[in-house]
């Protein structure tokens, strides 16, 4: 294969300046472009442009569903966990305040909301759990 002429990159920038573009396309930043938008009364940005930009806005701040699972699931170990150490203190006789402010502390915390019906009545069911021996808790203390 021969390569006959070369031409310059001057020539090839000149050759698209003066290509004719469709009418309603300009490339961002063309102040031609941005003239004749302002000439015609045209507003800077499409309206679907803007609306496509606040659904990406929208798309970012939605957390995955599969992570507020995870941290609904985490909470409710949690809880487990803490009326497990309460079970044994009580059977031990070695409750302490700070066993049920700990607990009251976990239960007052915001809980995520979660699509999963099962998932969201166990949680319930946890939480109810807790409340109850906090409310043991506060009669005999």
């Amino acid at each position: 294969m021969k390569i006959e002429a070369t031409s310059s990159a001057a020539q090839a920038a000149a050759s698209r300046k003066a290509a004719a573009a469709a009418p309603g396309f300009a490339l961002p930043g063309d102040p031609a472009a941005a003239a004749q938008r302002a000439a015609a009364g045209a507003p800077a940005m499409p309206a679907s442009a803007l609306a496509g930009v606040g659904a990406l806005l929208a798309l970012q701040a939605e957390e995955p569903v599969a992570e507020r699972r995870r941290r609904a699931t985490r909470r409710a170990d949690t809880l487990l966990d803490q009326l497990e150490q309460l079970r044994l203190s009580v059977l031990s006789g070695t409750v302490t305040r700070e066993q049920a402010a700990r607990l009251s502390l976990t239960l007052r915390e915001q809980r995520d909301a979660v699509d999963d019906p099962e998932l969201e009545a166990l949680l319930d069911q946890v939480e109810l759990r807790a409340e109850v021996e906090l409310a043991k808790l506060d009669m005999a203390g």
